[in-house]
């Protein structure tokens, strides 16, 4: 199954919740649009505005439970499904696990790639009775429970997923749920939190210490050092993707100004207990930089650090082609640039290339 498969569902899941009277089955009637946008703004204030609504109690509401499923659960599920690509030697048909799971978007959205079977945690029975009713034949099980009790799931797992729970968790419990993880010994755990400075700074301090204590960072990062974005406040480290939204979320967008149709941006962490292997002369896109006269320029990150590739427009080349469609998240292998005062120069003749 992929996302569109699941839009009929979704729509007539939110409906019950949110009282709406009906409409088709991939798009929201005209008569329901007004009471739909208004739940989704009234529950984006309070998770991205106020933050106050940034609580695993939130979703015992009715209204906000299917305002989540209208605009969040279509897009965790596009970003589980595209950072996905970022986690290394995921197996097929996994064990997974889904801690702070709501209705289960991050699960199904794997189990939809790989297969395999899947847990869900979550305080709220209500959420996770939407993620049953979800689930289509999916093989997923679900727990009431907090997160700190993921062993009670039974067994170890090879992938563990943490979908924008860390904000939900007290910061000085964050270190001992990783460390608790009942994850197998070439298990990943998958960490996405929203692309907010807060946030993305926060999963990067939650990175460094995880190595401190003898994890390693497998992707996005491409060192085990600390992360250099934490040097510069202004700094942090997101991925996007391009996706086809479903018709309702271009209706809400349209409706609230809100924009979730145009990409789906978030911030990754996948860590493990096994080194990854280090390949010299590659590259992770962590920035874009707006658009500059003559030249563009992204932020490349490495072993060697957080630092600008710059390429003139005078230069443009079909050896360097490639750097006009990288977005952030993209690995890039670079050859023939100068590195020369923390930048890294490519030329007419520079090779860029996605591995």
């Amino acid at each position: 199954m992929d996302l569109a498969t699941r839009i009929p569902a979704l729509l007539g899941r939110a409906r019950s919740l949110l009282d709406l009277r009906g409409g088709p089955p991939d798009r929201l009637g005209a008569g329901e649009i007004g009471k739909a946008a208004r739940a989704v703004e009234t529950l984006h204030e309070g998770l991205v505005g106020r933050r106050e609504l940034a609580t695993a109690a939130t979703y015992r509401d009715r209204a906000h439970l299917g305002a989540y499923l209208l605009w969040w659960w279509p897009q965790t599920y596009a970003k589980v499904r595209s950072a996905l690509r970022l986690a290394p030697g995921l197996p097929r048909l996994p064990r997974i696990l889904d801690i702070g799971a709501g209705p289960a978007p991050a699960a199904l959205a794997i189990l939809d790639a790989l297969g395999g079977e899947a847990v869900a945690i979550d305080a709220s029975e209500i959420a996770l009775s939407e993620g049953r009713a979800l689930a289509a034949g999916a093989c997923l099980r679900t727990i009431r429970s907090e997160a700190a009790a993921a062993k009670s799931a039974g067994g170890e797992f090879d992938l563990v997923v943490l979908a924008n729970l860390l904000v939900e968790i007290p910061e000085a419990h964050r270190d001992a749920l990783l460390d608790s993880l009942p994850l197998g010994p070439a298990g990943s755990v998958l960490l996405l939190e929203p692309a907010l400075r807060e946030t993305g700074r926060a999963l990067l301090a939650f990175r460094d210490r995880a190595l401190e204590r003898g994890w390693y960072a497998t992707a996005p990062c491409l060192t085990q050092r600390p992360c250099p974005a934490l040097a510069s406040p202004r700094d942090w480290c997101t991925a996007s993707a391009e996706w086809e939204p479903p018709l309702h979320v271009r209706q809400l967008a349209d409706a609230t100004g809100l924009r979730a149709d145009e990409g789906v941006s978030y911030a990754p962490l996948v860590l493990g207990r096994t080194a990854p292997t280090a390949e010299a002369g590659l590259w992770r896109v962590v920035g874009i930089a707006p658009p500059e006269k003559g030249k563009k320029r992204l932020w490349v990150c490495s072993d060697e650090g957080r630092i600008p590739l710059v390429r003139l427009d005078r230069d443009a080349s079909p050896a360097n082609a490639r750097f006009d469609d990288l977005r952030r998240g993209d690995l890039v292998r670079v050859e023939g640039a100068d590195l020369r005062a923390d930048v890294l120069r490519g030329g007419a003749s520079s090779r860029v290339d996605a591995p």
